[in-house]
């Protein structure tokens, strides 16, 4: 799914797909590449997620009693977690319903790469499109004790895939076929999504 919602978001941003394509280009030169390096396309992905997460919400079994906003919430309770309305909420990333893969990493010129961005750094955005984001309100595998177990290995399989990908393909998508999503615990397309696949 995540792949999927990645190939359908690069499809609307040609620039982004170039970017990800240059720099598998210069990484995977020969079979010894670092999965860190990729950082451009590793931030797409984390864009991709923000905007289309695979789990929509969550919950939790609260621990201890606590006060929220004035409110006593006793132990026990169980807390519904909105995943997707917190990784969209302008105060928790600006411009959030916008597909910005640079509020994750920058152009470097002196290293020639992308880097990433520090939050705690750049306060303004020193002349990027949006302020750096903070990598705590990035939600998209659940957050602390209870966090998905698998996150690791599933940003480095779909880092790679997608590398693998940009750099022998382009991606564009079919006007004519309307695009459904669909949404309950997890976002799904219902019907085939019509993403076409350009050798380079």
């Amino acid at each position: 799914i995540t792949i999927t919602f990645v190939l359908y978001n690069l499809t609307k941003y040609p620039e982004f797909q170039e970017n990800c394509y240059e720099e598998a280009r210069r990484i995977m030169q020969n079979d010894n590449i670092t999965i860190s390096d990729l950082r451009y396309t590793r931030a797409v992905i984390m864009e991709s997620m923000r905007l289309n997460p695979t789990v929509v919400w969550t919950s939790r079994c609260l621990a201890r009693t606590i006060n929220l906003d004035g409110f006593s919430i006793p132990k026990g309770s169980r807390m519904v977690i909105p995943l997707m309305k917190l990784l969209v909420d302008d105060r928790n990333f600006e411009r959030a319903k916008e597909f910005i893969p640079t509020r994750w990493v920058k152009w470097c010129a002196k290293k020639n790469e992308w880097v990433e961005r520090d939050h705690r750094q750049e306060s303004t955005d020193h002349g990027q499109v949006v302020s750096a984001a903070d990598p705590a309100n990035f939600l998209a595998f659940s957050d602390g004790a209870r966090d998905c177990v698998g996150k690791r290995l599933a940003m480095n399989e779909s880092t790679v895939a997608l590398a693998v990908l940009m750099k022998q393909f382009r991606v564009s998508y079919d006007d004519s076929k309307p695009v459904e999503m669909k949404r309950r615990l997890t976002s799904w397309f219902p019907h085939e999504l019509y993403v076409k696949f350009h050798l380079r």
